[in-house]
């Protein structure tokens, strides 16, 4: 009996610290800088910089970005999606061609959970999907690797892998 009242006492602490810490079961959350000695483009054409901020929103996450683009313009774009696979909005402002450069002209992403640290993404334009990326973080929990495939306006394959580290 005191064995169970022990194990119930460590359950009811360890519950109560992770509520205090803001624990999250998605260890996405957080912000992450991208790390451009890792990452690499297919087109070559990463950012001066770029900050990726995700928050937890009820069954899915807020995602926030922004990009420094090698000119000194600054892009961002950000989404709320539950992890549903359904559509949801992506919005952005800064240069023009924002949508085409950095996600392929996507109007929304659809997400879902693939595993305990990794999520895959679907962004449509039209209804169609016109780039595919798969969101997968460290064990440790402290670097983020995003591989995106789609197309260039041409129609030409194109593959981007972005290294986010946690700040």
């Amino acid at each position: 009996m005191k064995l169970t009242a022990r194990i119930l006492q460590f359950a009811v602490g360890a519950t109560v610290v992770a509520f205090l810490m803001g624990a999250s079961d998605n260890p996405a959350v957080g912000t992450w800088k991208l790390d451009l000695t890792a990452s690499k483009s297919s087109t070559g054409s990463l950012p001066k910089s770029a900050m990726r901020t995700v928050q937890e929103q009820g069954n899915g996450m807020s995602v926030s970005y922004e990009f420094v683009e090698p000119d000194g313009s600054v892009d961002k774009y950000n989404y709320t999606a539950s992890f549903d696979d359904q559509d949801a909005p992506i919005t952005g402002s800064g240069e023009p061609n924002w949508r085409q450069t950095r996600i392929g002209g996507a109007e929304t992403i659809a997400v879902r959970r693939a595993g305990s640290n990794t999520f895959s993404e679907a962004l449509k334009k039209s209804g169609n999907v016109v780039m595919t990326t798969r969101t997968v973080v460290s064990k440790k929990g402290t670097v983020t690797t995003i591989t995106m495939n789609g197309a260039d306006p041409k129609g030409q394959p194109t593959k981007d892998v972005l290294i986010f580290d946690k700040q």
